[in-house]
């Protein structure tokens, strides 16, 4: 890919698609754009786009209003089509390794791997019970048929997919910047699926997903649908911390579990304006530090600070401009 001079960092959800145009000037990073554009109910669904018309006409109006200057996109995906799994492998020469991981990967995914699009993070080293050395991988597996219908759906709508991310690994890179070497977990909420990875320096030494339960979903949908004009309820907020709260004590538990050093500190993401009520909540249960993160204090764009909500967009914008 020939060096770009500025990229737009976008993120698609159940209810509205984020977007932020990046750009690297004298070494330092500047926001040229930024915007959202709202989905009506049923335009995407289960991650896919359903109404391709539709959705192409929020994304084509997104792009107009928000006066972004370059065609060239970087999507960041973080749904129930994504799978994440923790994988052990013999260590091998780095150029051997690709190879080996793709060639194991269907003993991790519980889906046909030809359905899925394959990629891996290498989260460390380690030595098995026999002193051999191993490799530890963190797996991602998209379904392609979601891909294809993004990429497609951006080609109309006259813009050029560059790359697709994980949103998750986004927010990684960022926070490895603000940790300051501590082992952290990150809990991160989306309208479908519930995220905990844990992280020291730069390995990631857990991952879990755990898909939102019919039960819940009610309550988490209406936090994530409300958030712009706080239309969720009292009901909701208790409803979506309780079940959070539960699955994180469980997560921190079985991580202690497995691991002689505890977690230092958890950041909550959740992009809604209720992130703080539920992290409140929460935190007072869970016997670990638990705060929202700020993500890119050192950004501006006019009178608007990018953290929370668009600190995913940012941070797969940068990633594709370092290459």
């Amino acid at each position: 890919m020939a060096k770009l001079k500025s990229i737009i960092g976008c993120e698609i959800t159940t209810n509205e698609i984020k977007a932020v145009e990046i750009a690297k000037e004298n070494g330092a990073y500047k926001i040229l754009a930024m915007g959202y554009m709202p989905l009506e109910e049923g335009v995407v669904g289960e991650a896919f786009i359903r109404d391709a018309v539709a959705f192409n006409d929020a994304l084509t109006q997104l792009i107009a209003q928000g006066n972004f200057q370059t065609t060239d996109v970087a999507i960041g995906v973080n749904n129930e089509n994504i799978l994440m799994r923790y994988a052990t492998f013999p260590k091998v020469d780095d150029s051997k390794l690709r190879n080996m991981v793709l060639l194991q990967a269907q003993e991790f995914i519980p889906i046909p791997i030809q359905e899925m699009e394959i990629d891996y993070v290498v989260a460390g080293e380690s030595k098995d019970e026999d002193d051999i050395p191993q490799v530890n991988i963190m797996l991602i597996a998209a379904r392609k048929q979601m891909l294809e219908g993004y990429i497609s759906n951006f080609t109309t709508a006259r813009l050029q997919v560059q790359e697709i991310d994980s949103s998750l690994l986004a927010y990684c890179r960022a926070l490895n910047q603000i940790s300051e070497g501590t082992r952290y977990g990150i809990v991160n909420l989306t309208d479908d699926v519930l995220n905990f990875i844990v992280v020291e320096g730069n390995e990631i030494s857990m991952v879990r997903s755990i898909t939102i339960t019919e039960r819940n979903q009610k309550a988490v949908s209406s936090v994530f649908m409300g958030s712009r004009d706080k239309s969720y309820t009292e009901e909701d907020i208790e409803t979506v911390s309780n079940w959070l709260m539960s699955e994180t004590s469980s997560t921190i538990s079985y991580y202690s579990m497995q691991n002689s050093k505890p977690i230092d500190k958890l950041y909550f993401i959740m992009n809604s304006s209720a992130a703080e009520k539920v992290v409140s909540a929460v935190s007072s249960n869970v016997y670990v530090p638990m705060e929202v993160p700020q993500f890119y204090p050192e950004l501006q764009a006019g009178s608007v600070t990018p953290l929370g909500e668009y600190a995913s967009c940012i941070g797969i914008a940068i990633s594709s401009l370092e290459g």
